[in-house]
């Protein structure tokens, strides 16, 4: 069968996302044989880094594309951060509490730094995906595309999209009730369009010296605009006036859904075009003050991006209630931000309930 491991897990996680990371932490503390199971080449989802293709002093650079910092309300996750931070693993980073209601916090170096220190304890298997599961005399197998058994585990926790979640439910020895609330998240479900800007220019002469951190815009093409580099942790161009300034455009989701299909090099045409605009429209300034200075790298769709929560989903977010999907008598579950309100929060929220679901109804064996 060439399983990736001959080890019988207590618990198989497909997905090392936030949720994913979280429940492989908090279970395998709890005493659990737990391994983490991801398509990608890391751990991160959509609070991933990504790669740049320029270098600077022979370094690899890399950027938050997906999720740029989560917000943390009064009373939430309080423990949880404290040790985050204690362990330099996150930052606040206040610029981003300019819209948002609590303190935003960054992952440091990059948003994916959190996934990973979540996932240090556990066994990662990477670039291997998931398409189907089946239970035989109580152990789950988990099988690629060719149906071949990669991982055993005696529980299964899936916190991938809702759209994959619907395709690993599909399995008969998964729960029928749980297929019909997936397939209706994942039409609530948008892509969304990101891209890295980078500004080579002086400091006298840059056109993004006045703008804040962090802005979210009411647009017909952008949505949010980061200021990566000055995140705590990052490369900071105040610091050194000959490192290039690099700004993440998050784009509509209106806009990302109409235009999912388009080729990514156009994407970026009109992205940059829209945000030279912006500048413009802010600035009050004439043509001639945006020139060659500001580059666009080829933008990224991340097809499965942002899910809308419904009001119900939306009502449990508010009371600070994550859902999640639990069978003690199969041992399957599933634990997403998608259950939520689409936020890393909710993610962690919701692999908090499950955990102590889990560590309560079922004995480690």
């Amino acid at each position: 069968m060439n399983l990736l491991s001959n080890t019988v897990y207590d618990v198989a996680i497909i997905g090392a996302g936030i949720a994913g990371s979280y429940c492989a932490d908090v279970l395998q503390k709890a005493g659990y044989r737990v391994c983490l199971i991801e398509k990608g080449r890391g751990t991160g989802g959509r609070a991933s880094s990504r790669r740049l293709p320029l270098q600077e002093e022979g370094v690899q650079q890399s950027c938050d594309l997906g999720a740029p910092f989560f917000h943390a309300k009064a009373g939430q996750l309080v423990n949880d951060i404290q040790q985050w931070l204690a362990d330099d693993v996150i930052a606040a980073w206040p610029a981003a509490d300019q819209v948002h209601k609590g303190l935003a916090y960054t992952g440091i170096p990059s948003m994916s730094a959190l996934t990973r220190y979540l996932a240090q304890h556990c066994d990662l298997y990477t670039q291997q995906r998931i398409s189907h599961i089946d239970r035989t005399d109580n152990i789950w197998s988990l099988r690629n595309d060719s149906y071949k058994t990669l991982i055993k585990a005696k529980r299964v926790v899936i916190t991938a999209p809702a759209a994959q979640t619907a395709h690993l439910l599909t399995s008969p020895d998964a729960p029928t009730a749980w297929l019909q609330q997936v397939h209706i998240a994942s039409r609530q479900c948008l892509p969304q369009w990101a891209a890295v800007v980078t500004e080579e220019a002086e400091e006298s002469n840059s056109m993004l010296s006045n703008m804040p951190d962090m802005l979210e815009v009411d647009h017909p093409v952008l949505a949010k605009i980061i200021h990566d580099t000055a995140k705590p942790g990052r490369s900071n161009k105040s610091a050194d006036s000959n490192k290039p300034s690099r700004w993440v455009l998050q784009a509509n989701l209106e806009w990302s859904e109409l235009h999912k299909d388009s080729n990514a090099d156009e994407i970026g045409i009109l992205m940059l075009a829209a945000f030279k605009q912006l500048l413009l429209e802010r600035a009050g300034a004439s043509h001639e003050l945006l020139q060659s200075d500001i580059t666009i790298a080829t933008p990224h769709l991340w097809r499965l991006g942002r899910h809308q929560p419904s009001s119900d989903a939306l009502g449990k977010a508010e009371a600070q209630q994550a859902a999640m999907f639990w069978e003690p008598s199969s041992g399957l579950a599933v634990s997403a931000d998608w259950l939520g309100a689409g936020t890393i929060v909710s993610a962690i929220l919701s692999a908090q309930q499950l955990c102590q679901a889990m560590i309560v109804d079922a004995n480690i064996d």
